[in-house]
């Protein structure tokens, strides 16, 4: 396995932890549905269409489809990873500005905004991390790294070190913004904030 640059390892690490507080805001305060997870999502649209709960519908949906664009857009308009990141650092800085205007309680069309904004943030760093090319790990599709994961243990390849590192970035920062949630709410929303503009700033450093 090509051993990929510390740069890369870095930036996988801090944009997984910032899929991670992006997700915990999303399922939190922006109706219950995943910013990045749209395995997830799905399942929860088909739940919500045999309960015949238009609201959840409505919440899963809009992610799938932000989701979606954000990673046309990360694939189709931009097309290198400074770029990609700059808009996703864009789209976060809206998420943060909604979520401390409204007291990390954004409701109505607000809080569908806010949904959007996540959802094509994670679309967009999807894209994005994908031109750094390291093998078996993503930023967002956890599943699939933890497939890998396991399949390199148990048929000889070994450990994939980044995907077990990027593994632990997501529930450090998933746990250090749940934790913030409870304790700082209006605040919480400043760990992925950060977390993508450090990514930004290491892709740019590296042009």
């Amino acid at each position: 396995m090509t051993t990929p640059h510390r740069s890369d390892l870095t930036l996988g690490l801090l944009l997984s932890a910032a899929s991670g507080g992006v997700d915990v805001l999303a399922l939190t305060r922006l109706g219950g549905a995943f910013a990045s997870v749209i395995t997830g999502n799905v399942v929860v649209i088909g739940v919500s269409i045999g309960d015949a709960n238009l609201r959840v519908l409505s919440y899963a949906g809009t992610a799938v489809i932000a989701y979606a664009i954000g990673v046309m857009i990360g694939h189709v308009v931009l097309r290198f990873r400074g770029a990609a990141l700059g808009v996703e650092f864009a789209l976060v800085l809206g998420l943060a500005g909604l979520w401390i205007a409204t007291a990390a309680h954004p409701a109505g069309t607000l809080q569908y905004a806010a949904l959007v904004l996540a959802a094509l943030a994670m679309g967009v760093q999807s894209a994005a991390f994908t031109l750094a090319g390291i093998p078996g790990v993503s930023t967002t599709y956890f599943t699939g790294t933890l497939t890998g994961l396991v399949a390199g243990l148990v048929t000889g390849g070994g450990m994939n070190r980044p995907a077990a590192s990027a593994l632990c970035a997501l529930l450090i920062g998933a746990s250090a913004t749940g934790l913030a949630v409870s304790r700082a709410e209006v605040y919480a929303v400043l760990i992925p904030f950060f977390l993508v503009l450090g990514a930004l700033v290491l892709s740019l450093e590296k042009r």
